[in-house]
Parts: C-alpha cells; structure tokens; sequence
C-alpha cells in the first residue's frame, strides 16, 4: 500500500470539510439558495480551493451520492448477507429508505431536485455502489432459486430501484408526515412476491 503525503491527506481534509459544510447548509437552504461562495466562505477556503475539489456546485451532490454508494457497498450490502436472500432484498431497500430519514427531508428534496435539474447521467449509473449491491442481492436469490428465473435480473434491480425512490420521493412531497420504512418493507416485499418460486 502506497503511504499517502501529508498533501494528499491535506487535500482529502479539505475536500471532506466543505463537503460537511455544503451538507449542513443543505439542511437548513435549497440547492438553489447556496452559492459557492457561500459554502466557501462557511468552510473557510477560498474558491479556488472548492473549484480544485468539485467542478461545480452539481459536484457536491455527485459526491454526497458516492458517499451513498460507499456505504451501501460496503456496509449495508455486508450487513444483510446473512439474511435469507428475499429479506436481504427488503432489508437493503428499507435501509436506503432510512439514510434518506436519518439525512432528513429537506436535504433529500434538494438532492432530488438537483438530480432532476443538473443532469442524472451519473444518478441512474448501474455501476454505482448501491445498485451494484442490490444487483448482487437479486443474482444471489435468484441463483438460490428464490426468484423466478424467466424475469431478466436487470429488470428487477431498476423496478426495485424505482420503487425505492419513488417511496422517498413521496415521503418527501408528503413532508414526511408518513411511515416510509413500513411502506418501503411492505411494497418491497408485495413486489418480491410476485416473482418469488
């Protein structure tokens, strides 16, 4: 393993703060609402720093949604591989449903509208984490024999992804004032069962 300089561990600090600024300012201002300057001037850098770091204000987003990937991939996905495979299934959908409780609405809102207006090339990737590990899930059940074989597994992990974010999404526009983990597990798991052997 190559040691990372002192440099690089700075640039990674640096990087990592003003993105925990934009995410906090997110909490509390749409995406709109933030300039760059006002995340430069919260995170104590200059604008040259933010634009070595992000090639625009879209790139926070990007890089909030990879840190997204990094946890799925990594944790998440870990953490049900011992569950029967149809619940693994559920359990990672609930799960991605309850990051998006636990960062709080107003932050998923704006998320999901700069999604919408800047673009989605890298939003609706198959090679990001959390849609690789649910594509994982859904191979394994249906390798177990759990789910039909006659469905292509890609059509699959995108209804199911839809589904996931179409529940946030309504979470959202409903301000949150319904139980987005047990629609989540419920419509998941009436989802699965049509497809289950």
């Amino acid at each position: 393993m190559i040691k990372k300089t002192s440099r690089q561990i700075q640039a990674e600090n640096t990087k990592a703060h003003i993105l925990a600024v934009a995410k906090e300012l997110l909490q509390h201002r749409t995406f709109d609402e933030i300039s760059i300057q006002d995340i430069c001037k919260k995170a104590d850098v200059s604008v040259g720093a933010f634009y070595h770091h992000f090639e625009n204000k879209t790139g926070i987003v990007v890089e909030i949604y990879r840190d997204i990937d990094l946890f799925f991939f990594n944790e998440v996905l870990e953490s049900v591989t011992d569950e029967e495979p149809i619940e693994a299934i559920i359990l990672y959908l609930v799960t991605q449903c309850q990051y998006a409780l636990n960062s709080g609405k107003d932050l998923v809102k704006n998320i999901y509208k700069a999604q919408i207006e800047n673009g989605n090339t890298f939003f609706l990737s198959k090679e990001r984490g959390l849609p690789e590990g649910l594509r994982r899930l859904v191979l394994r059940a249906i390798d177990e024999n759990k789910i039909r074989r006659d469905v292509p597994a890609d059509l699959l992990i995108e209804e199911l992804l839809i589904l996931a974010r179409g529940i946030i999404y309504y979470w959202c526009v409903s301000d949150g004032n319904v139980d987005m983990l047990e629609y989540a597990r419920r419509m998941t798991s009436n989802y699965i069962r049509s497809y289950q052997i």
